[in-house]
């Protein structure tokens, strides 16, 4: 009888040893290294600029939704960049084109296209692939209201921005969701 006794206390003994060993083991596996670094830091080109509807914007009687080809006929040479910086909160430089009315002539607008330097802190949201704005300058945008900062792949980034524009088409201002298509890369001339 004082056999079976120690027989069942060996084995619970054994088990309870077992447990502590399967528990040392998971948490001894567990990765205490640091996150590996994100790969989307670094100098980007501004690769297109699209609107949701098509546009005449520099009065040539063409309307596209090619935003980009249209703005280059009516400004000069702009920094085309945005460089996204790594910190305690992610740095994001670039630049938004907006309708700087010069003056009227028979109550249609004659507009150059200027830029507005912007900067934003940024946070990253992995369940939504989209960049969360903490803080932006100028806390107010002349080149319209931003909609949403997404990360299309590894080396595109989407900046979408609501805006209004003047269509010489229809000759009137309308409202539009403008999307800026950055891709990383070295300096493009």
């Amino acid at each position: 009888m004082k056999f079976e006794g120690e027989i069942k206390m060996n084995y619970r003994s054994f088990k309870l040893v077992l447990l502590v060993f399967i528990f040392l083991a998971s948490t001894a596996c567990q990765d205490d290294r640091e996150e590996p670094p994100r790969f989307f830091y670094g100098n980007y080109n501004l690769q297109a600029i699209t609107a949701e509807q098509s546009f005449d914007l520099n009065d040539d009687g063409e309307s596209t939704l090619d935003i980009l080809s249209q703005v280059e006929s009516l400004t000069g040479d702009q920094n085309n960049r945005m460089t996204f910086l790594e910190g305690e909160d992610d740095e994001m430089f670039f630049n938004f084109y907006y309708p700087n009315v010069l003056t009227e002539q028979d109550g249609v607008p004659i507009i150059r296209f200027v830029t507005e330097n912007v900067s934003m802190f940024v946070t990253f949201n992995e369940a939504t692939s989209q960049f969360d704005v903490l803080e932006q300058f100028p806390a107010n945008l002349e080149s319209g209201e931003l909609v949403s900062l997404n990360l299309i792949d590894q080396l595109t980034l989407e900046v979408s921005v609501n805006k209004s524009l003047y269509d010489f088409s229809d000759n009137e201002w309308k409202e539009t969701i403008v999307n800026y298509q950055f891709v990383r890369g070295l300096i493009s001339i």
